[in-house]
């Protein structure tokens, strides 16, 4: 593989070996939060990636009485820590970067019941949960319609029950929320694997992956049943998509993936950016409404593939030069520090078998 600044050559060919993925970054998110207010230290992360300092530094300027919250490109650093702000009282300005001011938002009130639409993201639910325990009243917080990428909030669950935070839920996506309450968790606490980062290497076929929990509560872990399925519903794993699609891109057979609207709020128009991703190296990807259609072709030819500044793309072309026949370059290799800094080092280290 050959680097030219931003630009990376990847060789073509299948790989071998094995890695350990970084620690799970929304698990690192809300537990780094957890841990801020309980006044602990911080939990134990492999792999410290931009998103998560994002929400390090941000953190740290809001408790130190900073006007100013740097939260560069990262949604779940924004979302999360807004109803947090609102809550806790502080005043000052979130500085985004990137498309982060273009992608949904929040505006945060105070009042008793909150009614959230499910379609948008579930960052905004999440946000309000980790929030409202430590206000001084009681609350509810509902979803209206179907709430997309579910399993985040499962992983909000578990880290507000880690921290001692009580709530009561009256239906599946329904809370009662006592306010009076103070995060407790412990120091130092281990995150687990991303099964997302996972994801490109499981999708090269022959890379074995470790760190990862097989009982996570990570939606994306089902990445494991998805990669060689017909039909896939992006709804619930939005960020396996790009990799599940490079995956596609060289196998027999035709493959869809479906309600892929929300792909258009990413770090790029990620349906639009996925689809010439796999139409740049030879493939075949059709874009019909909201449904992404790949139809396999043994044997890509490679070629040039723009990552539109998303770090999902540029890792997913390295899972698409592993079943091509040229190199892929890809233009902006660099981007990939938002999720996984490390992530061409550990490529590097595997067998390439043309």
């Amino acid at each position: 593989m050959q680097s030219d600044g931003k630009q990376r050559v990847i060789l073509p060919g299948a790989r071998y070996g094995r890695v350990t993925v970084p620690s799970s970054k929304s698990l690192a998110h809300r537990e780094l939060i957890a841990a801020a207010l309980s006044g602990v230290a911080e939990p134990k992360i492999r792999g410290v990636s931009r998103d998560i300092e994002a929400t390090r530094k941000c953190l740290n300027a809001m408790m130190s009485g900073g006007h100013e919250w740097p939260c560069g490109e990262s949604g779940s650093t924004l979302r999360l820590l807004t109803p947090i702000a609102g809550v806790m009282g502080w005043t000052g300005r979130f500085l985004c970067e990137g498309r982060l001011a273009e992608r949904p938002k929040m505006v945060f009130e105070k009042k008793s019941r909150y009614v959230v639409p499910g379609n948008v993201s579930s960052q905004f639910v999440s946000g309000l949960l980790m929030a409202l325990p430590i206000a001084d009243w009681d609350s509810e917080v509902m979803v209206e319609g179907t709430l997309q990428s579910a399993s985040y909030v499962l992983l909000t669950e578990a880290v507000m029950q880690a921290a001692g935070l009580r709530f009561e839920k009256q239906s599946e996506w329904h809370w009662k929320i006592p306010g009076g309450q103070s995060y407790q968790i412990s120091g130092g606490r281990e995150i687990e694997g991303d099964w997302s980062q996972a994801a490109f290497f499981l999708g090269m076929d022959n890379v074995e992956v470790d760190g990862l929990n097989p009982r996570s509560l990570q939606g994306d872990r089902a990445v494991v049943d998805l990669m060689d399925a017909a039909v896939v519903d992006a709804g619930p794993v939005p960020d396996l998509i790009p990799a599940l699609a490079a995956h596609a891109a060289s196998r027999h057979g035709v493959t869809q993936f479906i309600n892929c609207g929300r792909l258009r709020l990413k770090e790029s128009d990620r349906l639009e950016s996925t689809a010439m991703m796999v139409n740049a190296v030879g493939g075949v990807a059709m874009i019909t409404g909201d449904t992404l259609v790949i139809r396999g072709v043994p044997g890509l030819r490679g070629g040039e593939v723009e990552t539109m500044g998303d770090h999902r793309i540029a890792m997913s072309a390295a899972v698409l030069a592993c079943g091509a026949a040229g190199p892929v370059t890809v233009d902006d290799a660099a981007v990939v520090a938002k999720s996984y800094p490390d992530f061409w080092r550990d490529f590097e280290r595997l067998e390439r078998r043309p």
